[in-house]
């Protein structure tokens, strides 16, 4: 059975169009794939600040990445200080020899993954404290962790920023408990969206797949009749125009 060339173009527009439904699905896709590469989506429009320790400890050191992800705690007090996690129990143990983490913990169990559901202190409700299991996990009194209070673990926007994610917006303050050699300091910080731009870089992806399928499309339709038209004696749009 002979194909005639507009019955080819169109199981070759068929053909794209379906590579181009399952490009967009991969960009769509995008986001939730990015918890497995250990980078929450937009991640870059949020801002997470220290704004105050009380009472300040001589020696005691906070460093936060920019959108929250992780804290870095530095202890040069010569003194021990306990990191408490999400339900007041004993997390962190930091002296000037070393860190040793709490195994038995909610947050060490929490904040093996980056992204959870719920707030940390609403996973915490209930929970029964066991007995700390110490593991010693640095040789140095400085420790970086993944701490959920003090950045945006869900893959959708905050519902202040999903209904308008061009303009800056609070999104909540937070606050860490320790002890330095038995008194209690508390460290208090607010998350805040800076405003994303109208155009990401998803966004632009999928205009350049959309536009590029066009065009691809646009060509496969007309090569095939012109070639049709040729073959019949009818003279292209080209052959008008030399013969002028």
């Amino acid at each position: 059975m002979t194909t005639t060339p507009r019955k080819s173009a169109a199981a070759l527009v068929v053909i794209l169009l379906g590579a181009l439904f399952s490009a967009l699905a991969v960009l769509a896709a995008a986001s939730p794939a990015a918890a497995h590469t250990g980078t929450l989506p937009d991640a870059n429009y949020y801002s997470s600040t220290i704004t105050s320790v009380t009472p300040a400890v001589s020696g005691l050191d906070f460093s936060l990445l920019k959108n929250g992800e992780s804290i870095t705690l530095t202890n040069h007090t010569g003194q021990t200080v306990i990191v408490l996690g999400y339900t007041g129990e004993d997390y962190l143990r930091i002296t000037p020899t070393g860190v040793d983490e709490n195994v038995n913990s909610l947050s060490s169990f929490l904040n093996g993954s980056l992204i959870i559901s719920g707030l940390p202190q609403e996973l915490g409700q209930g929970a029964q404290q066991k007995p700390p299991q110490w593991k010693h996990v640095s040789n140095t009194p400085s420790y970086t962790w993944h701490d959920h209070r003090m950045h945006w673990m869900a893959q959708q926007r905050p519902p202040v920023v999903a209904a308008d994610p061009r303009h800056a917006h609070k999104v909540f303050d937070w606050s860490m408990s320790l002890t330095a050699d038995d008194r209690p300091v508390t460290v208090r910080g607010t998350l805040t969206w800076v405003g994303a731009p109208a155009f990401t870089g998803r966004t632009v992806a999928l205009v350049v797949a959309i536009g590029t399928a066009s065009i691809a499309v646009a060509g496969l339709i007309g090569v095939p009749i012109l070639a049709a038209r040729r073959r019949a004696g009818a003279p292209a749009h080209d052959d008008l125009i030399s013969a002028h």
